[in-house]
């Protein structure tokens, strides 16, 4: 398998329109599960929601709650908690997303320091499973991860403490999955998150982007940034970048 299609993973997934006042599910008895979605949401009011991530006062990520409804999702939404059923089930979203499976690909081609669990309608929510954050820490003999699900069904994963090189070629796999439509996954976020073994810490906004140009028949990575990001020897400390911008996340 490609190194794009193990970040991408399949192409075809249910769409999200904002909930419909009209269910064609059980809500109290289809499996709910955890979504994350940018705070511009136009239904996020009606949908009920965790706050995730804020930059300063401003809500800039929230937690939903989706149900499968075959050809899409239909959201859990504040009314349907005032049902008790529906709201006891509203309560397995955690359980849920832990039992929820996933397979780790390590990618031989970046020296087996990056690992892969993309392809599934909740891939990119795993890192709300600690099970899940431990089994990446294990799997990349680390104890602090860097986390990019840049769209629905992404997730990429390496370690906070590799080196610049590998670094890089992570950060820009991440922009290309930020700024790629053709694969049809809702984008969600252009920063990552750091985690340790149980828990996401951190989203961090990274201030910078990758691009790849050719000139003179040569392929080079250009930063397009306002600040100066090269230290003297040429390289980027990107974790002194992830300690100045990181924002605790809020669940």
């Amino acid at each position: 398998m490609g190194i794009f299609k193990k970040l991408f993973g399949k192409t075809s997934a249910p769409s999200t329109p904002p909930p419909s006042p009209v269910s064609s599910v059980e809500k109290d008895k289809v499996p709910v599960y955890p979504m994350i979605k940018d705070a511009g949401w136009q239904a996020l009011q009606h949908a009920a929601h965790l706050p995730f991530v804020k930059i300063g006062d401003t809500l800039n990520l929230a937690i939903v709650f989706p149900q499968d409804a075959g050809d899409r999702f239909e959201y859990i939404t504040n009314a349907d908690l005032n049902n008790e059923a529906i709201k006891e089930n509203h309560k397995k979203w955690q359980a849920n997303i832990d039992q929820y499976p996933f397979e780790l690909e390590i990618s031989q081609h970046l020296n087996k320091r990056v690992v892969f669990a993309s392809g599934n309608d909740h891939s990119s929510e795993k890192i709300f499973s600690a099970e899940f954050l431990a089994a990446a820490c294990k799997a990349l003999n680390t104890d602090k991860l860097i986390i990019s699900a840049p769209r629905r069904r992404c997730l990429m994963i390496t370690s906070y403490h590799e080196e610049f090189q590998l670094l890089e070629t992570f950060f820009h796999l991440h922009f290309i999955a930020w700024h790629e439509d053709d694969y049809g996954n809702e984008p969600i976020t252009e920063m990552v998150f750091v985690a340790d073994a149980g828990k996401v810490q951190y989203a961090v906004p990274l201030g910078f982007r990758i691009n790849m140009y050719e000139k003179d028949g040569q392929r080079q990575l250009v930063y397009s940034t306002m600040d100066d990001l090269f230290a003297e020897n040429g390289q980027i400390n990107f974790q002194k970048i992830i300690e100045r911008n990181k924002v605790p996340v809020l669940y």
